[in-house]
């Protein structure tokens, strides 16, 4: 292959470039196609051309009165690009000028500088073969040529007679695949938006369209005048930080819908990739993430949930051995305490008669008893022993109290939906979180007569739990807590109030969310009030809050009787 031949395919890129520069300059990319491959095809075609003539003679093809300029190796580039550029509506002289520029670009390369080295068949030969306008008459010659040809295929009678036909042709299969690409375009489940550089939007897909208004209609904005066209109404700040870096970013954000509907989005903008500079702008592509994003959540929660379950039976199974351990010491210490009880009962009866008998007789004997007595603080001791082992039997049936709640909270087969009476649950939970709530203020009972329920104890006691442990930390210092229970004909009913700061308004929508929480870190993951929620529900039921900053918050449970019905 000829040097300047392979010189000229190395530099297809930038004849490319060269061609649009100067095309964009002029002003003809407003009726030339945008795309890059494009113009590379059109590059490739003219070097093909230019190749051929070299492969055949080096010396310029100069023009001949009788030559036939639409046979040859540069005539089927000329009339090729005839015919494209004639059903395309392109005029004549359109053409011709733009061809003008095209020669321009190689002109532009042959006045370069021979390249380093030179090919070895030609390196005998010297620079002589690199005679750049020797080059340069031959580049003018062949697009002499090829204009020379495009014009005779342009002026041919049948040509002429036939544009009409082949212009309404070519215009039906433009309408074809422009309706093919709008309904491709509209059908997209995904919303895409093209922006101007005002950020108004110059087309919108229906999908796009039925984010800002759900009347919308397909195709709908794709026929609306630029006066029409709106403002993007969302994430100015992501716009402004992408118009300012250009980079392609996604991200994941919430929008308001019509309507005040939040919708969560993953955005994504790019440029317009335009080289014509006729749509300049953005595209942005909003993927509508919200279920994604719920059932997301619901896992998490679930997870955790499954989580707190397994930490449950876990925590379950060793309060229950340890219940066991400590049932039988305190069983034989209460019933060891009443039979004390009973023997120091016994023996002050005993000493009682001993010193009424000591003062009947009135000896010097019983004086010296009725002194000891004294001295020891035989009545003091008497009175002070019942005391004590009053106060211990009341320890030991605390105690006993409390392995009963550990018992009932932790028993396996509680797994498992029964019947149960929510006072004896709430009993039991109070056992528990006695230790949370003594120091901080009183609990008060007010338990209603309320029929059984049917249920999931343990799933329920986490829910009263939960409530417990929250009213105490929200009290503080010193307070109190109010657990209430009650029914009427379909329902059983449990709140807990407290004497607390209270909720504030503007939290108060959120404190069920999965992870929100006002507690400081450490405190608190914001999974307890979402867990109870999700417990509740789950028995058809519902957990109400009622709260004012400063004064206290009620949270009511309420469950039905018979949940299947």
């Amino acid at each position: 292959m000829h040097p300047f031949a392979v010189f000229l395919k190395t530099h297809e890129l930038w004849l490319m470039r060269r061609v649009r520069d100067y095309a964009l300059e002029r002003g003809y990319t407003r009726y030339t196609s945008t795309l890059e491959e494009a113009w590379r095809i059109s590059i490739a075609g003219l070097t093909d051309s230019i190749t051929a003539a070299l492969a055949i003679s080096e010396e310029p093809w100069e023009l001949g009165p009788d030559d036939s300029f639409v046979s040859g190796p540069m005539a089927a580039f000329g009339v090729l690009e005839a015919q494209k550029h004639r059903s395309r509506g392109v005029t004549l002289e359109m053409f011709m000028g733009l061809m003008k520029y095209y020669r321009q670009a190689y002109l532009d390369l042959a006045r370069m500088p021979a390249p380093q080295p030179w090919p070895e068949q030609r390196r005998d030969e010297g620079e002589s073969n690199w005679d750049k306008e020797l080059l340069a008459r031959f580049i003018e010659r062949v697009f002499d040529r090829i204009e020379i040809a495009f014009c005779a295929e342009w002026s041919r009678r049948e040509t002429v007679d036939s544009a009409v036909d082949e212009l309404q042709a070519t215009n039906r299969l433009i309408t074809n695949e422009k309706n093919k690409f709008l309904t491709i375009f509209e059908s997209l489940p995904t919303a895409v938006f093209l922006l101007d550089d005002n950020r108004r939007i110059v087309h919108m897909n229906l999908a796009g369209a039925r984010m800002i208004n759900p009347a919308a209609t397909v195709g709908g904005h794709y026929y609306s005048s630029p006066e029409e066209r709106i403002p993007f109404p969302w994430l100015a700040a992501a716009l402004s930080r992408f118009q300012e870096n250009g980079n392609d970013t996604e991200d994941e954000y919430l929008v308001e819908l019509a309507g005040g509907k939040q919708c969560q989005v993953l955005a994504r903008f790019r440029p317009m990739q335009d080289i014509s500079l006729k749509f300049p702008g953005t595209i942005v592509i909003l993927r509508d993430i919200t279920e994604r994003k719920r059932a997301e959540e619901e896992l998490k929660l679930v997870q955790t949930h499954l989580i707190q379950q397994e930490k449950m039976a876990s925590i379950g199974q060793l309060a229950a051995g340890v219940a066991h351990e400590i049932n039988n010491p305190i069983g034989f210490i209460a019933s060891n305490l009443s039979s004390l009880k009973t023997y120091i009962d016994r023996l002050a009866e005993f000493i009682v008669a001993g010193d009424q008998l000591a003062a009947q007789a009135g000896s010097p004997g019983c004086e010296q008893l009725r002194n000891l007595g004294k001295k020891l603080k035989i009545d003091f001791i008497t009175d002070d022993a019942r005391q004590l082992i009053s106060e211990s039997l009341d320890g030991a049936d605390r105690v006993a109290r409390i392995v009963v709640g550990l018992q009932s909270f932790s028993r396996a087969d509680q797994s498992l939906s029964t019947l149960v009476n929510l006072n004896e649950a709430l009993d039991a939970t109070i056992n528990i979180a006695g230790n949370e709530i003594k120091h901080v203020g009183t609990l008060n009972r007010e338990f209603g007569e309320i029929p059984l329920v049917k249920c999931y104890p343990q799933q329920l006691n986490q829910v009263f739990l939960n409530l417990l442990i929250n009213a105490a930390q929200a009290i503080g210092e010193q307070g109190h807590i109010t657990v209430r229970t009650w029914c009427d004909d379909n329902r059983v009913f449990v709140s807990v109030s407290d004497s607390g700061k209270g909720i504030p308004a503007e939290v108060l929508p959120r404190i069920f969310e999965p992870f929100f929480t006002t507690k400081e870190v450490g405190k608190g993951t914001g999974l307890g009030l979402s867990l109870s929620y999700g417990i509740v529900k789950n028995h058809g039921g519902e957990i109400k809050v009622q709260s004012e900053a400063g004064k206290g918050s009620t949270f009511t449970v309420s469950i039905p009787v018979n949940p299947g019905k």
